[in-house]
């Protein structure tokens, strides 16, 4: 069965962005002139996926529901306005994906726990994708593209990793291996002398709906969170690793952000020279 449903948690409050989040929902935060969320979008589209299922918070439902749905009154206004050109992509997207939308249940928290909030919408034996929000990339092929032709080699779960840097290593779950690709156990968060690999899990899974009958059986970390990585542990299926072939970005940071921003306007023909005059001369202050 071939993957077209893509889960993305985006339910967070955003609170590394305070006091912009304060009223501005982290992943309508634009790099340069398209929200996060529209990027993890168009990469779910030219991958194949025609059902997103958001996972929301209250904070944000409306606003997320609102992008993602036809505005004729904004199209009236931009008749004959050659900026019309600017809406083609989400126009494209709008008329050709399906949209859901779930709540995440406050007892039933963290990575594992967002998932677990969409499981009436997958099917049983169904694969599905999985973008989680703070994670954006640069690439030719879209990530998920590259995850989903690897689970039709295998038939199994699937997780995009890259290398880190030592520094990095503490800040993610680091792969241990059986053989090959195929993941033993996701070591959270290691000291760099305890670290099995310097491959990290990077925000993009293939996944089968059997994980949602693991969840609840994995142990509650702090604030009631179930993590991914324990649910997989738990499924006892096979899981292979793919090196993905992307630049990554954090966006869940502060510099992770602003360093999509620059990658992603100098691809920008408009501005490209003009900012890499403006990094030139700033870049040494």
């Amino acid at each position: 069965m071939s993957v077209k449903k893509c889960i993305i948690p985006i339910a967070g409050k955003g609170t590394r962005f305070l006091p912009v989040t304060k009223s501005v929902s982290k992943e309508m935060l634009p790099i340069v002139n398209e929200p996060t969320i529209l990027l993890q979008v168009k990469e779910c589209f030219k991958s194949g996926i025609e059902q997103i299922i958001f996972v929301v918070g209250k904070h944000n439902y409306e606003l997320v529901k609102s992008f993602f749905s036809e505005n004729p009154e904004l199209d009236a206004f931009l008749n004959g306005d050659p900026k019309k050109e600017l809406l083609h992509d989400i126009d494209e997207i709008i008329a050709n994906m399906e949209f859901k939308y779930v709540f995440q249940d406050e007892n039933v928290r963290g990575t594992a726990g967002a998932l677990y909030a969409a499981r009436d919408l997958i099917d049983k034996d169904e694969y599905f994708g999985v973008i989680f929000g703070d994670d954006l990339y640069d690439y030719e092929t879209p990530i998920l593209k590259q995850l989903i032709d690897e689970h039709e080699k295998y038939n199994c779960n699937i997780c995009g990793v890259g290398k880190v840097s030592e520094k990095q290593i503490p800040s993610y779950g680091i792969i241990r291996y059986k053989k090959d690709n195929l993941v033993d156990y996701i070591v959270e968060k290691p000291l760099v002398k305890d670290a099995p690999s310097d491959e990290a899990i990077l925000g993009r899974y293939i996944l089968h709906s059997t994980m949602f009958d693991k969840v609840l059986e994995c142990e509650k970390k702090k604030n009631n969170e179930y993590l991914i990585n324990d649910v997989l542990y738990k499924m006892n299926e096979d899981l292979r690793s793919l090196l993905v072939d992307g630049t990554y970005y954090d966006i869940g940071s502060n510099l992770g952000y602003l360093k999509a921003n620059i990658a992603f306007g100098l691809k920008k023909d408009n501005i490209r020279d003009e900012l890499k005059e403006f990094l030139k001369v700033n870049g040494d202050k």
